[in-house]
């Protein structure tokens, strides 16, 4: 077994909208720079994902710190149907701008899963690790 094959679970793929790999029992999204995250990117991000992962379910690192901005109607629909397949969701942030928007995300939109933000990865993947089954 290579050193790739026992760090990953499912080979790492990228997508117009992101980079996905299982690590560890936690399915990581890594968002590419995207200007305005609006309905249309955020189906896509997430049918990707789906695609994926194909019927799990995951704790899930979300890393937004690329993403400079989301409409309303991306986070309505990233709380509810577009969380599938996951357990609950981390959401990595480093900018004023993109903390505020995961606020509203988690506080006016309320997600159907347990989610938390976090400004450091470490932190964000021990969290998530009582979710994995």
């Amino acid at each position: 077994m290579t050193n790739f094959e026992k760090e990953y679970e499912k080979s790492p793929i990228k997508t117009d909208c992101l980079e996905l790999y299982l690590k560890g029992g936690i399915l990581y999204c890594i968002y590419n720079e995207v200007k305005e995250l609006n309905l249309e990117k955020a189906r896509v991000c997430v049918q990707d994902r789906l695609k994926y992962i194909g019927e799990q379910v995951y704790p899930s690192l979300f890393d937004i710190t690329r993403v400079k901005h989301s409409t309303k109607e991306a986070r309505d629909y990233l709380a509810d149907e577009g969380n599938a397949g996951v357990s609950a969701s981390a959401i990595l942030v480093s900018s004023p701008m993109v903390k505020m928007a995961a606020n509203i995300y988690i506080h006016v939109n309320r997600p159907k899963n347990p989610t938390l933000m976090f400004t450091n990865q470490a932190e964000a993947v021990a969290w998530l690790e009582q979710f994995k089954r």
